[in-house]
């Protein structure tokens, strides 16, 4: 026992290191799920052993946690229908239910392949098994790392505030788009009360179906809606992906004489990848995200998540290489026994 309480207190401990030197790492993730894992594991053992009744108490606990799984998978889907209702039936927007139909359906399928008997069967039912629990670790890592940023914003005393664009609808600011805007406004006022005094940067360019650039009409809600300063607003309205929403606007910061690192306001939902694509890029930037409708959340944290797994697609492919091994043995195996 004494063992376990010693382990759980060191990975709490590296985790809480590593995060405070750098909070823009999936790593965060890997270890708050580990430092999390060993806790409910601690607290089980606990239970069990010292609780009457308490191996049944934990049972009870790992039903209320497979109802909770079950409650979520139904919760997503119709979030995926909400969605479409409300979004339109675009891919991005039917995530939440694509990912609650699998949650709910994955287990059925892969026990239906398994009781075929047959060996191609067999295999089947296990790599959707494997797939499955690969995506759904993956999932709790990325939350892991993405939760505890957006809960917990470091506060930059910089001189440039960077705001990413998203979708214009008639030429107008979104209310997407207005979150990040006022979110970014909120953190001038702190930086104006700290003495500093802020670019605002106002990033994005004209999409396919857009009437002008993002970049545009968000300068103009900060200059006629919020009544920033004409001089403390420069708009960038070339870019085009949140690469180059940060590529672009360093290099006007940077030519207007502001040095890094800055602070990106973007959605609450986009923070992490933001920040984490700003490592990748070699800047120092913190990003603070603005509140997002609640029912929008779902799908756009899925997103996310795809987006940061395409960032770390070596990785990804040589954790499933023992998955894939294993496989092709119970193929071969089921095949001999048949």
């Amino acid at each position: 026992m004494l063992g376990a309480m010693v382990g759980t207190a060191f990975w709490w401990g590296l985790y809480l290191l590593v995060f405070s030197r750098d909070r823009r790492r999936v790593r965060n993730g890997v270890l708050l799920l580990i430092a999390l894992y060993s806790s409910v594991a601690l607290i089980s053992r606990l239970v069990s052993t010292t609780l009457p009744l308490g191996d049944l108490l934990v049972l009870v606990a790992a039903f209320v946690v497979l109802l909770g799984i079950i409650t979520l998978g139904v919760l997503m889907v119709a979030n995926g229908l909400t969605m479409a209702r409300k979004e339109g039936r675009s891919l991005g927007n039917l995530l939440s239910g694509i990912a609650g139909l699998a949650l709910l359906g994955t287990p059925v399928a892969a026990v239906a392949l398994v009781l075929t008997m047959n060996p191609l069967g067999i295999g089947a039912g296990a790599l959707l098994t494997l797939v499955a629990l690969h995506m759904g670790i993956a999932f709790l890592v990325f939350l892991g790392a993405s939760i505890p940023y957006q809960l917990f914003p470091k506060q930059l005393r910089t001189t440039g505030l960077i705001v990413h664009g998203s979708g214009l609808i008639d030429g107008r600011v979104t209310p997407l788009l207005r979150g990040r805007l006022d979110r970014a406004v909120a953190e001038r006022e702190r930086l104006l009360a700290a003495g500093v005094d802020p670019l605002l940067v106002p990033s994005g360019g004209q999409g396919e179906d857009e009437m002008r650039a993002e970049g545009e009409a968000m300068a103009e809600y900060l200059l006629e809606e919020v009544g920033i300063p004409a001089d403390r607003v420069r708009a960038e309205t070339a870019s085009r992906t949140t690469r180059e929403n940060l590529t672009f606007s360093h290099r006007l910061l940077d030519e207007a004489g502001h040095q890094g690192p800055y602070i990106v306001a973007t959605s609450r939902y986009h923070a992490f990848r933001a920040a984490l694509l700003a490592r990748r890029l070699g800047y120092a930037d913190e990003a603070i995200g603005g509140r997002t409708t609640f029912y929008y959340v779902p799908s756009a944290t899925l997103r996310e998540f795809l987006a940061v797994m395409s960032y770390h697609k070596v990785w990804i492919t040589v954790l499933f290489l023992p998955s894939l091994a294993f496989v092709a043995l119970l193929v071969r195996a089921a095949a001999l026994a048949g």
